[in-house]
């Protein structure tokens, strides 16, 4: 997955840059980073990327500029605006880009999270090549999804609401019975990150689980939905 961070405030790039290694596994990301906006548009020429992390206020060129750039060139990353503009006008030119998100410095951990999610989940999504279902487009066009909205406000020590979405999210799709390593795939999390969700969902019986016997090796829990 590519992904580019333009930020011209060091400090700013290297924590989104943590930020985002926490929700991408490593092994999972490229990750590209520049200063200004003009270097943006060279890379973006040269390198398609999925995701933009872009800021406004920047030398040579602002985030509102690349985007204008952007449409006449007709490259089309996605993009979350990470900025300290508020005006109307630097969000209108947003919203004709149709930008993903546009999170307002400073921003918390979670908000970043929930516009990442997002990216992920229309990411996922669109890989498959054939046609999609009502539900497919409900996800990516609207929010919260109904399932969200009845999720637990409240959670055990140490699980993230947003990250029990990413998790539901990624699961739905899959052929039972999955594995871990399946669902961790699917969210884009880590294997431990993903069984500590999968072990709520069955302590909330929302999933169940079943051994099963391979030819080789060892036994592998699997996963399905309680009906």
């Amino acid at each position: 997955m590519n992904v580019l961070i333009v930020e011209d405030d060091p400090m700013v790039s290297a924590i989104n840059q943590q930020y985002l290694k926490k929700i991408i596994p490593s092994a999972q990301l490229s990750l590209t980073k520049t200063d200004n906006g003009a270097h943006a548009l060279s890379i973006l020429k040269q390198q398609p990327m999925d995701l933009m992390l872009l800021d406004v206020y920047m030398p040579k060129l602002s985030g509102s500029e690349v985007l204008t750039e952007l449409m006449r060139l007709e490259i089309h990353p996605q993009v979350i605006m990470l900025t300290a503009a508020n005006d109307t006008d630097h969000v209108k030119t947003a919203i004709d880009y149709g930008v993903l998100d546009y999170l307002i410095k400073p921003f918390t951990f979670d908000r970043f999270e929930q516009s990442v999610t997002k990216f992920l989940q229309i990411h996922q999504s669109l890989k498959n090549t054939g046609p999609l279902a009502q539900k497919d487009l409900d996800q990516l066009f609207t929010t919260p999804s109904s399932q969200s909205s009845q999720l637990p406000q409240t959670l055990p020590k140490g699980l993230s609401r947003l990250s029990l979405e990413r998790v539901l999210t990624a699961i739905q799709p899959l052929q039972a019975p999955f594995s871990v390593q399946d669902a961790a795939q699917a969210a884009k999390l880590s294997r431990i990150s993903t069984k500590k969700y999968l072990d709520y969902l069955i302590d909330t019986r929302q999933l169940s689980s079943s051994i099963k016997y391979l030819a080789v090796g060892r036994p592998l829990t699997v996963y399905q939905f309680v009906n």
